[in-house]
Parts: C-alpha cells; sequence; structure tokens
C-alpha cells in the first residue's frame, strides 16, 4: 500500500546509528565468522517496516530486498518512489549501512499453470529469443541504474528441473548466462548469484541432483543457497556432518545463503529451542565452506493469515527470530551474539566515507 512505502521510506531515512552491545552469556561454536550476515526484515503485527528495518540493522549487514513484480517490470518497481523527493527504498536501505541484494526472478508459479515465465505470458517456454532479450534488458538496467553489490537473477532454479524436466532447464539456464552476460556488462563490479534449493539438491527421493551445478558455472560469481532442513530431518543433530560440505563435490564457487531457517511451529513439528539448535549446528556444519554471507529467512514469524498456498505457504509459518507480536524468541538472542563477532567489515566502517 502506498502508505506503507511513504512510512518505509521517512523511516529509513531517520533511523539513528544503532548500538550494538553484546548480549550476555550466548555460546556459540565458532569465536569469528567469515561472511556477512543477513536477516529479512518482515514487520511484526504493527505493521511498521520502518522499525523492522532498524531491528534488521541493528543485527544484520545485508537484507533481501524483493519488489512485485521482481520479473519483467522489474526496473519499474524498484525504482517506484513512495512519494517526491523521497528515494526509492532500495537506495534509502543502502544509505543506512544495509546491503540490499536486488533480486531478478526469471520464473514465478501461475495458478493452475504452474511454473511458467515471469513476464505475464503465461508461457513455459524459456526458449522464446523474445524472453531472453526481455529479461537480459530488464537485468542490465536495474545494474545500471542501482549498481548493486550483490544481484540474484534467479530463484531456487532447479524447481524448473523437478516440475518440467531436464530439458526446459537447460532452456532455462541458456536465459541465465545470457542474464549474466549483460548484467556484467551494465555493472562489473556487481557479485551474480543464482540460488538453488539445496533441498531439493539432496533430500528429495531419488538420490542428490548436484550434477545440476555445474550447469550454473558461466552464469554467475556466487551459487546462493536455501536451506530449510527441518522439513527432512526431525532434529538438528540428524543433520549429517557433510551435509553441506557437499557443495564442494561439483563447485568451487563462492557460496552465499540466501535463506536458511527452522520453524518454530509445533504444528509442524519444530520448536524455539530447535531453532537455537539449528543455528549453531549449521555454523558447525559451514565452518569450512567461508559462506560470503548467510541469511536468516525471517526477522518476524508470518501470520498465518498470510499463507496463500502460493507464494507464501504454511510451511512458512515459525521460520522468524521473533515471534509476531515482537516478542524476541530464544534464537533472536543466538543470532544478535553471532552478529557481534569479530569478522567482516562493520555497518559502521562501510557508513564511513
Amino acid at each position: 500500500m502506498r502508505w506503507q512505502s511513504l512510512l518505509l521510506a521517512l523511516a529509513l531515512t531517520l533511523l539513528p546509528a544503532g548500538s550494538r552491545t553484546a548480549p550476555p552469556g550466548q555460546q556459540l561454536p565458532i569465536a569469528r565468522r567469515s561472511f556477512l550476515l543477513g536477516v529479512t526484515p518482515t514487520a511484526d503485527r504493527s505493521r511498521d517496516v520502518g522499525a523492522a528495518l532498524q531491528l534488521a540493522r541493528s543485527c544484520a549487514e545485508v537484507v533481501m530486498h524483493w519488489v512485485t513484480p521482481n520479473g519483467a517490470g522489474l526496473l519499474e518497481a524498484m525504482d517506484r518512489r513512495p512519494a517526491p523527493g523521497l528515494p526509492a527504498p532500495f537506495d534509502a536501505i543502502r544509505s543506512v549501512g544495509l546491503e540490499p541484494v536486488a533480486n531478478l526472478n526469471p520464473w514465478t508459479v501461475a495458478p493452475g499453470k504452474g511454473i511458467v515465465r515471469n513476464d505475464g505470458s503465461g508461457s513455459a517456454d524459456f526458449g522464446d529469443p523474445g524472453f531472453r532479450r526481455r529479461m537480459c534488458q530488464e537485468a542490465a538496467t536495474v545494474a545500471r541504474r542501482f549498481r548493486p553489490r550483490y544481484f540474484c537473477i534467479g530463484n531456487e532454479v532447479n524447481s524448473l528441473y523437478e516440475m518440467l524436466g531436464a530439458e526446459a532447464f537447460d532452456r532455462f539456464m541458456d536465459v541465465e548466462h545470457a542474464i549474466y552476460r549483460a548484467v556484467k556488462h551494465a555493472s562489473p563490479e556487481t557479485r551474480v548469484l543464482i540460488v538453488v534449493s539445496w533441498s531439493q539438491l539432496v533430500d528429495l527421493p531419488g538420490g542428490p541432483r548436484l550434477h545440476l551445478l555445474p550447469r550454473l558455472e558461466g552464469a554467475c560469481d556466487i551459487i546462493g543457497v536455501t536451506s530449510y532442513p527441518w522439513r527432512r530431518y526431525e532434529t538438528p543433530a540428524d543433520l549429517p556432518p557433510k551435509y553441506y560440505l557437499r557443495l564442494r563435490e561439483r563447485t568451487r564457487h563462492p557460496v552465499a545463503f540466501t535463506e536458511i531457517g527452522w520453524s518454530s511451529d509445533t504444528t509442524q513439528g519444530g520448536s524455539e529451542q530447535e531453532q537455537v539448535e539449528f543455528l549453531e549446528r549449521f555454523l558447525e556444519l559451514t565452518r569450512t565452506l567461508q559462506p560470503e554471507f548467510v541469511n536468516w529467512a525471517f526477522l518476524h514469524d508470518l501470520p498465518s493469515s498470510s499463507v496463500d498456498g502460493m507464494v507464501v505457504q504454511r510451511s512458512h509459518l515459525g521460520l522468524g527470530l521473533r515471534r509476531y507480536d515482537g516478542s524476541p524468541k530464544p534464537v533472536w538472542r543466538a543470532f544478535e551474539a553471532l552478529c557481534r563477532l569479530p569478522g567482516p567489515a562493520s555497518s559502521a566502517e562501510r557508513r564511513a566515507p
């Protein structure tokens, strides 16, 4: 809604410098972090997006910046000003020291059709040259306008392999290679990500699909990963010791975890304590991967009313670091402690001229 966008832009321009005082007594399995820390800044029931950004700024350095539409029309959506004289949200977020990750997704899900092109056509023909040109043009104009540090050009792309088969996936990856070249031509310093769903790569029946990873070569600088292992494993302790290290079997690309999470929703078998245990277990299992950044799925839990069966599934509930009423969960304290570990340049250092 327009007034919500205005509130966001105003709040972002007025955010004070955040202080980061260490939480008491939180023990973690690492003593420093090699990665930037991120969170998707969902608001609590107050719907105060400015307050959500301020909280994100207190415990993170990176945020995933999703807009609608995120295929054809992405530039217009990202450059939309909430009011005359106010910056676009992407610019405002960056101006207060958070690093927004731009997101273009050439595929989407249409009711009754499944996976289709994200250009409003309803077509699943990813080999169409016109579609390729449209996505390249959209990506290049966004890269030229915003010069993002990170630009994701495809989210959970192995979904196409699972839903449409190998041939459609290959045609889609041809589009991704073309988009990558367009982005790098427009903004050579931008680091381009393509994201895969780790659960779909390693946890589905029929064996791992790690053979898909080499197909990403030449289409990205960083391989992004989403991971919600609570859907497969009963407890975080059940995650195999080499669960994430299998990334190195088929690629030497740098890795970024664009979404991680464990649900606290007891109706789905989760718990708040297991969220803490998962964060600790994740840090243990990824210690040698040295990811570029790690982004927790949500700042606040999503309300059950947001479940629409398409974009928001019931499995998205309970993933927040904080409850929908705004109160912190135990994992929030662990996340704060992780943020305060010695590591990459702090937000204050990056804000310095």
